[in-house]
């Protein structure tokens, strides 16, 4: 029987490297995997001591991410957005057929400091300005500017209607400063959710308290 906490990091760039050093250190006994598709020799540099596995992180998290996968907790750390991803694979699998929908520029005038990703993906931010790197996410202020924060990012943007979107929003929890991911039980949560809203527009967004990204979807029954 494994005891041992479980972490798998999606990414073994500066923010994956990052986050394996503080949650080694912060963790007791953590055993960590870092999944990167970098050579071995790029890929292992620095993390010594951490298990990798040089592959494409979002194919091995969609293959390995299933019911009764031992993992306590996922720090993605690339720029893709893992949860729609595995999602959208998920649903391809049994009854759904999955269509990305392209979200309308007048979309963006309600969200906070909207940058368009793609056709139908938006990084949103309640910040105009860089971040540090360490953000402790306090609970009422902003760590840069000191001001109260207004509405978590993940509660505003499940609350909110946008232009005929449901939305469905998964929590990017925080496990070190500047480090978020989420629990498997949230995952599968948001998948329920989602399997539960077929025919309808969805904005399936991931969001900390200041930061996130959302996409377009529609899921249709086969």
């Amino acid at each position: 029987m494994q005891s041992r906490e479980t972490i798998w990091i999606l990414g073994g760039g500066k923010f994956g490297l990052r986050a394996a050093k503080l949650l080694r250190r912060l963790t007791p006994q953590p055993a960590i995997v870092v999944i990167d598709n970098r050579p071995g020799p790029e890929l292992t540099k620095g993390l010594e001591g951490i298990e990798t596995i040089c592959a494409d992180a979002v194919d091995w998290f969609t293959k390995n991410f299933v019911a009764g996968a031992y993992v306590s907790r996922v720090v993605p750390a690339i720029p893709q957005h893992v949860a729609v991803e595995w999602l959208k694979a998920k649903l391809a699998e049994t009854n759904f057929l999955v269509k990305n929908l392209a979200l309308q520029d007048e979309l963006l005038n309600q969200l906070p400091n909207p940058f368009r990703t793609g056709p139908g993906q938006i990084a949103v931010s309640y910040a105009d300005f860089l971040c540090p790197e360490n953000c402790p996410e306090p609970e009422q202020t902003c760590t840069v500017t000191g001001e109260p924060r207004s509405t978590p990012l993940y509660s505003y943007l499940k609350q909110f209607k946008l232009a005929g979107f449901t939305p469905v929003i998964l929590r990017s929890r925080q496990f070190a400063p500047g480090v978020g991911g989420f629990y498997p039980e949230d995952l599968w949560h948001l998948l329920a959710e989602v399997e539960a809203l077929p025919q309808q527009p969805l904005l399936i967004g991931t969001a900390c308290k200041c930061h996130g990204i959302v996409d377009g979807l529609l899921i249709l029954l086969k």
